[in-house]
């Protein structure tokens, strides 16, 4: 008896080492909504107005990118019905919250940013926020669709909204998920570089920003 023990001990050492080598190399389970930063790469959607870019942003939407950036042409919110009716989307998803452009209240005097003022970018996007919906109910086929808008609107309400006036002088639109709010002022720095003081913290209203470069080339020019 003892001569088979001993001849099964190398087994059974082998044995315990396996199992327990398999349990502690095991690696550690993430949570299901632990968002990693390391996943935090923009993805970016040029603008074209066609109905290839809405299933395209739709697809996006579906898979919870975090970070979208969908880049215009334009240096003025002149695009359009299509993508009006995507902002109109986001806005009725919070259309019962009050919000405002963040920062901004009502009656105080402009705000001045390294010596020149967003205050003109700010106007033109508050009066495109005020015309969205018609824009998007004369121009747009799928806004008359309820099912549809229904959905697009779900599927954009986790998302906050940056119009950003780049180093080009194009706007982009920064759709930022909420899950992911922890990340938005680095992520926010890394993407725009915006000018200003104003919170980079994650909002789930609409907000203002232009490029520390387009403030430094226009004060340039001036000179």
């Amino acid at each position: 008896m003892k001569s088979l023990l001993s001849r099964l001990t190398p087994f059974v050492s082998l044995g315990l080492v396996v199992v327990f080598g398999c349990h502690t190399t095991k690696p550690v389970p993430t949570a299901r909504n632990s968002p990693q930063k390391a996943n935090l790469q923009a993805m970016r959607l040029d603008y074209v107005d066609s109905d290839a870019f809405d299933l395209l942003f739709e697809t996006t939407l579906l898979n919870v990118q975090p970070v979208i950036v969908v880049q215009t042409d334009h240096d003025k919110p002149e695009w359009g019905s299509r993508l009006n009716a995507w902002i109109a989307a986001w806005n009725a998803g919070r259309r019962t919250d009050g919000f405002r452009v963040r920062g901004q209240i009502p009656g105080a005097p402009s705000v001045v940013v390294d010596g020149d003022s967003i205050r003109e970018f700010r106007l033109l996007i508050d009066g495109l926020m005020s015309r969205t919906e018609e824009s998007a109910r004369t121009g747009t086929r799928w806004w008359t669709e309820k099912h549809l808008r229904d959905r697009r609107v779900a599927l954009l309400k986790p998302y906050s909204l940056r119009f950003h006036l780049d180093a080009n002088e194009r706007i982009q639109l920064i759709f930022f998920h909420g899950d992911f709010a922890a990340y938005h002022e680095d992520v926010v720095r890394s993407l725009a570089d915006p000018s200003g003081s104003e919170s980079l913290a994650w909002s789930p209203d609409y907000c203002c920003s232009r490029s520390k470069d387009l403030v430094k080339s226009k004060r340039l020019t001036k000179n």
